[in-house]
């Protein structure tokens, strides 16, 4: 099983946004990918940092089974309910959605900040040129 984790962290002065995955594969091999944006609300900053995740994720060959980990409630609920009541973002969470569901079999959970590998990473990212 792979284990992902995801998350969006924002510098409000500057209006960046840094997208952080952490990846464990099935065979314990553990990366790290970061990218950097802007102008995104939170809720568009997470969702783009779940597309970032699946990105990665399709990139694995071999992988079956994929636990994705995110402190993002509002997001992990969505893609459970697969409803998302905030329509700005619909096109993105179609996106999402068609990622996700491409994956042969694929879990979504929440943790709490503390346990999201990924927080760090995020920040990371802000921190990229």
């Amino acid at each position: 099983m792979v284990h992902i984790y995801f998350d969006a962290a924002t510098n409000q002065q500057t209006s960046e946004v840094g997208l952080g995955v952490w990846m464990k594969t099935s065979d314990g091999t553990v990366s790290i990918h970061t990218h950097k944006t802007s102008g995104l609300t939170s809720v568009q900053a997470e969702l783009a940092a779940l597309r970032f995740a699946l990105e990665q994720a399709h990139r694995l060959h071999g992988e079956t089974t994929f636990m994705i980990h995110s402190d993002a409630e509002t997001i992990v609920r969505a893609l459970e309910q697969r409803f998302l009541k905030d329509r700005s973002v619909k096109p993105l969470f179609l996106e999402v959605l068609i990622a996700y569901d491409e994956l042969p079999v694929t879990f979504i959970k929440w943790v709490p900040r503390s346990e999201n590998k990924a927080d760090r990473v995020a920040k990371q990212a802000l921190l990229r040129e």
